[in-house]
């Protein structure tokens, strides 16, 4: 472990602050303010500074800054986030710099649990991993503060008791987590959720969790043909791994309409489904977002349904889709291959869904236009 401690301007540096065992706090100080994050769960959690190195090292890898941990960290835990680290450079370059870490070595020497934990949102990647995994998993983890904003109580209460009803129709116990690593971390220090920080906010949240599970399984949601630079990626989670925790990948075979075929024979999955991330007025699945269509597109196929879905897709909510992403359009046109595999005949739907893609280049065009502008105007002295 390096302990060259580099010059104040350049140092992020990571205190735990006092508190319970259910409840730990980080004070994190750097060149641009103080910051102070909560993790809280109905189970003990992990007090040393373990659960806060891959937060906090993505964190000041974005900002250039190295990192400096006052107190104890795990050794192994170390030296995977400095490979990760490697890995992050490689995927993106020119917006993350590679830092030293320093510390001190955690002394303790715990044994590993046995126990085996999976994230479980309640969406379709956590519902098939766990309903595959039953047999090995002994705890589903729910995390309020990801997907689901730290502020939006009404939804995340929602979301809870679906996933604890879900839980215990499954036979298996519940770790509920509320978490500001995104909100009073990530988000202040802008980093991107999606092609970053959900990868080290999950590894947060199983490393904190050390005195219950050695295995952590965090579900995919990309095949192997799919993959991309992204925050949770197979060569990115296993490097987050401690002496007492390692993190699963898991999945990567099944594509989105297998991974809902094989849920859509589930009770409890078609009774407590969610699968909305845009949550518009609060809506549980708001049914016209692309995810939401997505998934009634994947139900149909499987000849499936969901009391938390309509019943039908709307042809003029697929119209009316914004996708700015090219792995968005691909999805798009599987899905008319998909619907014609099945035997599905809808004109209006098809029709809709050609309509979305040609749309979805003007919008393409429209966000990288915007995302020039933004770029000049930060280059302005």
């Amino acid at each position: 472990m390096c302990e060259t401690v580099s010059r104040m301007s350049d140092v992020m540096r990571v205190s735990v602050a006092p508190g319970n065992t259910d409840r730990i706090e980080a004070l994190v100080e750097t060149p641009t303010g103080d910051l102070r994050i909560v993790t809280e769960s109905n189970y003990t959690l992990d007090r040393t500074l373990t659960p806060w190195l891959p937060p906090a090292m993505a964190a000041a890898m974005r900002s250039g800054w190295d990192l400096e941990l006052n107190g104890p960290v795990d050794a192994a835990a170390v030296t995977g986030a400095e490979r990760a680290g490697d890995v992050i450079v490689g995927w993106y370059p020119s917006r993350y710099s590679a830092i030293t870490i320093s510390g001190s070595p955690d002394p303790s020497n715990r044994p590993q649990t046995g126990g085996v934990g999976c994230f479980f949102s309640g969406g379709v990647d956590s519902f098939y991993s766990t309903i595959t995994q039953l047999d090995r998993i002994t705890h589903l983890v729910f995390v309020h503060g990801f997907d689901i904003h730290i502020d939006n109580d009404d939804l995340a209460e929602r979301a809870l008791t679906a996933v604890r009803e879900a839980a215990a129709e499954l036979g298996k116990p519940l770790i509920e987590v509320r978490t500001t690593i995104r909100s009073a971390l990530g988000e202040p220090l802008g980093i991107p959720w999606d092609y970053l920080y959900h990868g080290p906010s999950l590894a947060h949240v199983g490393l904190a969790l050390s005195s219950h599970l050695s295995t952590v399984i965090i579900p995919s949601s990309k095949t192997y043909e799919q993959l991309e630079p992204w925050g949770s990626h197979p060569d990115l989670d296993p490097l987050w791994s401690s002496r007492t925790v390692e993190f699963e990948h898991h999945e990567l075979e099944a594509d989105r309409f297998a991974k809902i075929r094989r849920i859509s024979t589930s009770e409890t999955a078609m009774k407590h489904l969610r699968v909305c991330w845009e949550n518009r007025q609060s809506a549980y699945n708001c049914g016209r977002c692309y995810k939401c269509i997505r998934t009634q597109v994947g139900l149909m196929v499987a000849g499936g349904a969901s009391a938390m879905l309509p019943s039908s897709v709307n042809p003029n909510d697929v119209r009316e889709l914004v996708l700015t992403r090219e792995l968005e359009r691909r999805r798009l046109r599987e899905w008319i291959h998909a619907l014609r595999e099945a035997g599905i005949s809808d004109p209006a739907l098809e029709k809709a869904i050609k309509s979305a893609v040609r749309r979805s280049y003007f919008w393409r065009l429209r966000y990288m236009r915007a995302a020039a502008t933004r770029y000049l105007r930060q280059q302005r002295p």
